[in-house]
């Protein structure tokens, strides 16, 4: 996801060169960016044209017609979020309200969980040489925590970043452990998809929508509705790292 990349490179560079200013201006105008011309971009951010179609390759997108689209499509998922909260009622309604829908997905998704999917995860975590992490958007937050928690274990886990771009050394002692709520990774990022897919290493997809054919080895997760997503895959990660205990 965009804002993804925009994160690594304004977190990763502490000289304000053309790129970093770019990526600045991307994160805090995205709303207006597809309403705007290159030329409109580039003197917005005080650089040329071609530097911005420099910027725009070097976030891995072919031209400034992908990286439009892309935009798009993070906006998109951001309309797709639903909100919880009722304005007309207090916060301790809101929070009721919230708390029974809460545990309905909670059992709705319990009902439905495969537990030897789940149990086969585990064991290939424990006897993983190396973890490796993937995720995009919301999820990515979520894999900086499995990360914290496995450390508590001692096993070796690395964050891949947003474009796969570094080169991995994968054996076959590794694992890889794809997450995606929505799927949104793989309806708006073929090129990504296809870099996953090429990896030559025991993977594992975790995901709510099941509509997605990534790898042999996937949990999916069965919600009672969508706007919950992200609460209930943070339930099966919870269940998982709770699971390497035994």
């Amino acid at each position: 996801m965009i804002i993804d990349k925009v994160n690594d490179i304004i977190n990763g560079h502490t000289s304000k060169n053309s790129l970093y200013v770019f990526c600045v201006f991307i994160k805090e105008n995205i709303a207006k960016i597809p309403r705007m011309t290159i030329e409109d971009i580039a003197k917005a951010c005080y650089i040329s044209k071609g530097q911005v179609s420099k910027c725009i390759r070097n976030l891995d997108y072919q031209n400034y017609e992908e990286f439009i689209y892309e935009c798009y499509s993070y906006l998109d998922s951001l309309e797709r979020r639903q909100l919880f909260i009722d304005k007309k009622l207090s916060l301790k309604e809101n929070i009721s309200i919230f708390s029974d829908n809460f545990l309905k997905n909670i059992q709705y998704t319990q009902k439905y969980l495969d537990y030897t999917q789940i149990e086969e995860l585990i064991k290939n975590i424990k006897t993983s040489r190396k973890i490796y992490l993937y995720a995009q958007g919301d999820a990515r937050s979520l894999i900086y925590n499995i990360q914290r928690e496995l450390n508590i274990y001692h096993i070796n886990t690395i964050i891949c970043d947003v474009d796969l771009k570094e080169e991995y050394s994968f054996t076959n002692q590794d694992l890889l452990i794809v997450i995606s709520i929505n799927g949104d990774t793989f309806h708006y990022d073929k090129r990504i998809i296809q870099r996953l897919r090429k990896t030559k290493v025991n993977k594992w997809l975790i995901t709510c929508q099941n509509d997605i054919n990534f790898c042999e080895n996937q949990i999916f997760i069965h919600c009672l509705h969508f706007s919950y997503h992200v609460y209930m895959m943070r339930y099966i990660i919870d269940i998982i790292l709770l699971g390497l205990q035994m």
